[in-house]
């Protein structure tokens, strides 16, 4: 049975870019991952935006510079459709944001796109949180609660939201065994989910005492690994800000809007509603609480440790 994700898209290919200096904006397209295989690709009638992919290539990137921010590279998959037209879609968690075109990198190897790195960050039905009456099972909580975040001691949760999802493959959530990194209990997250890291490797190869990193990036051959099943409920707590929370005893990131805000039609209409100051723009409150971690950078941080 198809399933269909919806993502932020630059239309160029990075292989044939358009001149530097060129006004870039981005717009959200459906993918439609036909046999439900868990990727996007050539194969099987995979489509975006309505029409079939014609090939894929995971790596590309694109630099764009984003007024306020300075330059921006994103790593993604470019896409060549059968109607002709080239898309290139992020895979690294970051957010596109509208610019000017700076440069681009391309591969030569075809691909596809891991549905798994489209997931949201969230947590799993029965996870404990803490917050002012205790640690809560994340199910009981509701919006107006106040829960106790690492840099803002309690904070009224804004939104809180559930979902049901196949959880196989790449998609299956991350299991972290009671005491894998200091948890009091089992920890269940979604692939995508951000862990609070710290420690001198942290300070020494990029300069900061924490940082995020993506459950997925830290999985080991003991303590932490995937954990399949058929579905799985997954909870979404957010803030005025993102927030460090402390889950099961260890601190890991609340929802935030920017990473999935534009995958889910209905999703990005009730938060809309609820948070107006977000459409078209990121914004300041909307910064992640730590610098986030790639997939190599994460291996350099954890090292043989995790």
């Amino acid at each position: 049975m198809p399933t269909t994700y919806t993502d932020q898209f630059y239309t160029f290919d990075p292989a044939n870019p358009p001149s530097g200096g060129t006004s870039v904006s981005f717009v959200s397209y459906n993918l439609t991952d036909q046999n439900d295989d868990g990727d996007v690709d050539a194969f099987d009638n995979d489509s975006v935006n309505g029409s079939d992919v014609s090939s894929s290539y995971p790596g590309d990137t694109v630099t764009i510079n984003v007024p306020g921010t300075g330059n921006v590279t994103y790593t993604g998959t470019t896409f060549y459709l059968a109607n002709g037209d080239r898309v290139f879609t992020p895979t690294d968690g970051q957010v596109l944001a509208n610019g000017t075109f700076v440069s681009s990198t391309w591969v030569s190897g075809q691909g596809p796109l891991d549905v798994g790195d489209l997931g949201p960050p969230c947590f799993a039905a029965g996870t404990l949180i803490e917050t002012e009456r205790g640690m809560t099972p994340i199910q009981d909580i509701e919006v107006g609660d106040l829960v106790r975040t690492l840099d803002n001691g309690l904070q009224p949760v804004k939104w809180s939201g559930k979902r049901t999802v196949a959880a196989l493959d790449k998609r299956a959530p991350i299991r972290f065994a009671k005491g894998a990194i200091g948890n009091t209990r089992e920890l269940l997250v979604s692939p995508q989910h951000k862990i609070l890291v710290s420690g001198w490797r942290a300070e020494l190869f990029f300069g900061e005492d924490e940082v995020l990193v993506a459950a997925t990036h830290l999985v080991n051959a003991d303590t932490i690994h995937r954990a399949p099943r058929r579905h799985i409920n997954y909870h979404h707590l957010m803030f005025d800000r993102h927030e460090i929370l402390l889950a099961e005893g260890i601190p890991t990131e609340s929802f935030y809007p920017g990473e999935y805000i534009l995958q889910d039609s209905d999703l990005h209409d009730e938060v809309m509603d609820l948070f107006p100051e977000m459409i078209g723009q990121a914004g300041p409150d909307w910064e992640t609480a730590r610098t986030v971690l790639r997939s190599k950078e994460a291996q350099v941080l954890c090292g043989d440790n995790l």
